[in-house]
């Protein structure tokens, strides 16, 4: 696997006799009930799946390097429909992996990560709170970014980074990729309270062929530069707020160059010790699993709450322009999510979701739906763990009866921490 390399050099050079070594072994095993495992409109597929996970965390601190790995397996056996058991290493194993490793004294610096986990494969397509089969696909992604530091006064800090990802999707629907990017950027503190930074990038993106995605590599190959401008400013000690703008330019191997504006901003307010309000709005652009570039405009506002009573309250709207494909999502909602402890050791944990998407494609293609989801649950904490025992509902209502769904789960899981 793509990650083994990344893994072995952070081993390797965190090997000192003075490393601070922490771990901590874990288990959790669940067993539920789902009524419609492939989130269909007719003819569902119920079954009883077990989950046994066991998994560890470690932390390795040094004075020339740290590094952290939260690595689990994660074995699934269905009662009814044994075939679609997960029982090999490439099935069941997740990891993330972060490193840092100070070079040269404060000055070179080199970042490694690797992150291998289940992700969605079209944001749009079918998908559902607790729904691991419909959808989506295994990922690595390695990450390798060495960097240098430069402090010319205590109020100006220059920085020049060197960054190489590899993208890799178990599934053929995703675009495996390569991308190299250097940047730099200057940070001047213009007073205790006002920060201001100014960057420039270049990348290379080289993605494989890959005959399922939307649009074939060659199409989507190209080099970009970026320029960028920001502004942190802190007021008070309760408030802040934060702008950018730049501009990227995108120059395609076999398509028309296109020119992106990028500009966003944010504001934040501490209410308490435990209550944060928010908003932001974005625009920006993200890589889409199998349909390349996306160009997305982000409005969200949000209220947390912390740190006895664990939640995050938030309304959101999303634009998401497809820039080599004749597509456009929207999306808008609700979610709230976070524990409501009645005791120091019980409470009630949930998620609330609405979303209502709007999605156009070639031609005349056109599609309106609303997305509902629940997970609601009580948990015991224990001395060596936690006890939980929920139920989950997804429901689908389509302007296309054929793509309705519900989905409801009912579970059982005990996660052991030694």
């Amino acid at each position: 696997m793509k990650f083994v390399g990344g893994f072995l050099l952070c081993l390797f050079l965190v090997a000192e006799a003075s490393a601070a070594f922490r771990i901590s072994p874990q288990l959790l095993v669940r067993q539920e009930y789902n009524d419609n495992i492939e989130l269909s409109s007719d003819d569902k597929i119920s079954d009883f799946i077990t989950t046994i996970m066991p998994g560890v965390r470690l932390t390795w601190e040094t004075r020339p390097a740290t590094l952290s790995l939260d690595y689990n397996l994660r074995f699934r056996f269905y009662l009814e429909h044994d075939e679609r058991n997960e029982t090999s290493l490439r099935q069941t194993q997740r990891i993330d992996l972060g490193s840092t490793f100070r070079i040269y004294r404060n000055m070179l610096f080199l970042s490694v990560s690797n992150v291998y986990e289940r992700v969605t494969i079209d944001e749009g397509d079918r998908s559902g709170i607790d729904s691991d089969l419909v959808n989506l696909t295994d990922s690595n992604r390695l990450r390798v970014n060495p960097y240098f530091i430069l402090e010319p006064t205590s109020t100006l800090t220059f920085r020049t980074d060197y960054v190489y990802e590899n993208v890799w999707y178990d599934s053929d629907r995703g675009i495996d990729h390569e991308r190299h990017t250097g940047r730099m950027t200057l940070t001047k503190e213009i007073s205790p309270r006002v920060q201001a930074s100014l960057s420039g990038s270049h990348s290379l993106y080289r993605p494989d062929a890959t005959a399922l995605a939307g649009a074939p590599g060659a199409d989507q190959e190209f080099d970009r530069t970026d320029a960028r401008a920001s502004l942190v400013w802190t007021p008070t000690n309760r408030l802040t707020f934060d702008t950018f703008y730049g501009r990227g330019w995108v120059d395609y191997t076999e398509r028309p160059s296109q020119t992106l504006d990028l500009f966003g901003g944010g504001v934040r307010y501490l209410l308490g010790p435990e209550k944060v309000v928010g908003a932001r709005y974005d625009e920006t652009t993200s890589f889409s699993v199998r349909d390349g570039l996306i160009e997305s405009k982000n409005y969200v506002a949000f209220i947390e709450f912390t740190p006895r009573v664990t939640s995050r309250w938030s309304v959101f709207y999303r634009e998401s322009d497809y820039l080599i494909q004749d597509r456009s999502d929207d999306s808008r909602g609700v979610s709230v999510a976070g524990e409501w402890p009645w005791t120091n050791r019980m409470g009630l944990s949930y998620l609330i979701r609405f979303t209502r998407y709007d999605r156009s494609g070639p031609g005349e293609f056109q599609e309106t739906y609303d997305r509902y989801g629940t997970r609601l649950g009580l948990y015991r904490d224990m001395r060596i763990g936690r006890f939980h025992l929920g139920h989950t509902w997804n429901k689908n209502d389509s302007d296309f009866p054929a793509n309705d769904y519900t989905n409801n789960i009912v579970w059982a899981e005990m996660r052991f921490v030694f």
